[in-house]
């Protein structure tokens, strides 16, 4: 499917749209894969250039409010390719967005291609809770099984 907008005299470049393919986590769990890929098909089909035209004019609406507090992106961006561009002054130093409110990217590391680098939007509220799992809650006494004696993991 190739979906085409016509851009502006002089303008030049790429764009992405997201489909959004929904389920239940009970569906998740309990469906096979190939149902999962129909869903995400048929997500990607319901994208027409009139769909595109439609977020484009409510992107446009500065009277608009979106509420993004429920929804998480996640994308995969390290195998693109986009960390070998050059746009004339050398290869980038960073690639993936400055900055993020809905996405999980997992992006390339500029400097090795064997390795990823995992961009997480938290909203602001839940960051102090999320950076206490990552850091501090495997090591702390209340978190049962990860102290068990035997643990090597300490």
């Amino acid at each position: 499917m190739e979906t085409l907008i016509l851009r502006a005299q002089g303008y030049y470049g790429n764009g992405f749209m997201l489909g959004c393919a929904e389920a239940k986590v009970k569906e998740l769990v309990t469906t096979n894969l190939h149902d999962m890929v129909k869903l995400v098909q048929e997500a990607k089909l319901s994208i027409t250039n009139d769909y595109v035209k439609s977020a484009i004019d409510l992107l446009e609406d500065k009277t608009v409010k979106t509420d993004l507090s429920a929804s998480l992106v996640i994308s995969q961006w390290s195998k693109l390719g986009l960390e070998d561009l050059d746009f004339g002054e050398g290869k980038a130093l960073h690639m993936g967005p400055l900055s993020s409110d809905i996405y999980c990217l997992f992006l390339p590391v500029v400097s090795d291609v064997t390795a990823i680098r995992v961009l997480v939007a938290l909203p602001e509220t839940v960051v102090d809770k999320f950076e206490y799992f990552m850091k501090d809650f495997f090591y702390s006494e209340d978190n049962g099984d990860a102290n068990r004696e035997g643990n090597d993991l300490k």
